[in-house]
């Protein structure tokens, strides 16, 4: 057949470009096998009732009091977020900033509440949003986004809609997406937990302190609100000392408010290289999810290792 015979004869570039290709979704495949049989191994837990080490939690995500996390885009109030921009170029588009909150947040369930650090966490969430616009952050799906959702199939058809008009060259030349976790959310969580004993009350201190520093800090313009007393912009040596105090109040008053109800228990990322998974979606929709990933790629593996071999053929023989 004609199509054959051009396989067989393609130049090398496209042959090695096939096995780049090949290699990608194989690792692919077997990356949402490692996850889907990793939910599957780990049984579920409640809070108060589970073990020390490596554990699944299912609940509702819930903000910690204090300052809130918002999101850097859509400016909303949330558990968690992730971000990127990016800027229309001639070969497609190039990102101009990213990145994720590092805030620390609750999972709460029927029994207890469990602090989550989410640094370092591969997380997935169903409130994902892209729109585009130029340059003010705004446009007609930002708009949108900082609307309630109308709806699962409303939230397609503006998502489809918006790619659809960037492909016919609109929307502007720079492209957001944002995702986000929201308070109230399902939370599904597998991780590394941990009870924190009455000894270990100054190093979980620490750790609080720390995390809600960094979160601040991806807040510069709050930040210098509250702590540039001198009013020049920066934050000094002795105005960063007020604010990591403000912060350690902030997780001593967190800690004693945790054992008032309960001990204090965190779930974060394991010392080893087992996963750690945060996500809205449940337990069901993760592992549907991981086992397409699998299907399709070790199919798309399949087709292009037969068409490598049958470049191969021309030149071996």
């Amino acid at each position: 057949m004609e199509w054959f015979d051009k396989l067989a004869h393609a130049p090398d570039g496209f042959l090695a470009f096939s096995a780049v290709i090949a290699m990608a979704v194989f690792y692919a495949a077997f990356s949402g096998l490692r996850r889907a049989r990793q939910i599957e191994d780990v049984p579920t837990a409640r809070v108060r009732s589970a073990p020390q080490g490596y554990v699944e939690l299912t609940g509702t995500a819930q903000s910690l009091d204090g300052d809130p996390i918002v999101s850097p885009l859509s400016r909303t109030v949330c558990c968690w977020y992730r971000f990127k921009v990016e800027r229309r170029a001639e070969k497609g588009w190039r990102g101009v900033d990213s990145g994720a909150s590092d805030g620390i947040f609750l999972l709460r369930d029927e029994t207890g509440d469990c602090i989550i650090d989410p640094e370092g966490a591969e997380v997935t969430t169903e409130h994902k949003r892209t729109w585009y616009d130029n340059g003010d952050g705004w446009g007609a799906h930002g708009v949108h986004m900082r609307l309630p959702s109308l709806g699962r199939t409303s939230d397609t058809i503006v998502n489809v809609t918006e790619k659809l008009f960037s492909g016919m060259g609109g929307g502007g030349d720079y492209r957001y997406t944002e995702a986000v976790i929201l308070p109230g959310d399902p939370l599904y969580a597998i991780g590394r937990f941990h009870t924190v004993g009455p000894g270990e009350r100054a190093s979980t201190i620490r750790e609080l302190t720390s995390a809600i520093l960094r979160e601040w800090k991806r807040r510069p313009e709050t930040l210098r609100e509250r702590f540039d007393s001198d009013r020049d912009g920066k934050i000094d040596a002795d105005e960063w000392e007020r604010a990591r105090s403000a912060a350690e109040r902030e997780a001593i008053r967190e800690y004693a408010q945790q054992f008032r109800h309960d001990q204090l228990h965190t779930l974060k990322k394991p010392a080893d290289r087992r996963l750690f998974l945060l996500s809205n979606l449940p337990e069901f929709g993760l592992l549907r999810r991981y086992r397409w990933q699998t299907r399709l790629g070790f199919g798309g593996f399949l087709l292009l290792a037969a068409g490598i071999a049958v470049m191969l053929s021309t030149r071996i023989g």
